[in-house]
């Protein structure tokens, strides 16, 4: 299962933070990218997931990040990642992609650095 709330922050509200909760996997990865596929397409751009509830990270899980930071780089954007830990910060580890993902300790680190880009 997964479940995600969405917010904005920043000092002009455009930097979206979704918040995932429970398991990225070959259940909920299609369902999870359709959502923020949506949110591309309404024009946000800047996306901050938090990751801090994130239990869980499939390789078709993994697939859905590369594909939301694709979509993003197509318009422009970026995905950046916050409060990834336990199990899914050592899958990302192993299979590198925190070098190819910007990965934050926080939501507010990942907000901050929007400004530098």
């Amino acid at each position: 299962m997964i479940d995600y709330h969405r917010y904005s922050i920043g000092p002009n509200r455009d930097i979206l933070v979704v918040q995932v909760t429970g398991r990225l996997d070959n259940d909920t990865s299609p369902f999870f990218f359709d959502c923020l596929e949506g949110e591309i397409e309404d024009g946000n751009n800047r996306v901050v997931l938090d990751c801090s509830e994130l239990m869980f990270l499939s390789s078709l899980g993994i697939g859905t990040l590369i594909r939301i930071q694709s979509r993003l780089k197509q318009r422009g954007g970026t995905v950046k990642l916050a409060g990834v830990q336990g199990v899914v910060a050592d899958v990302l580890h192993v299979v590198h992609l925190d070098r190819l993902l910007d990965i934050y300790p926080s939501v507010d680190a990942a907000a901050a650095s929007f400004a530098t880009d």
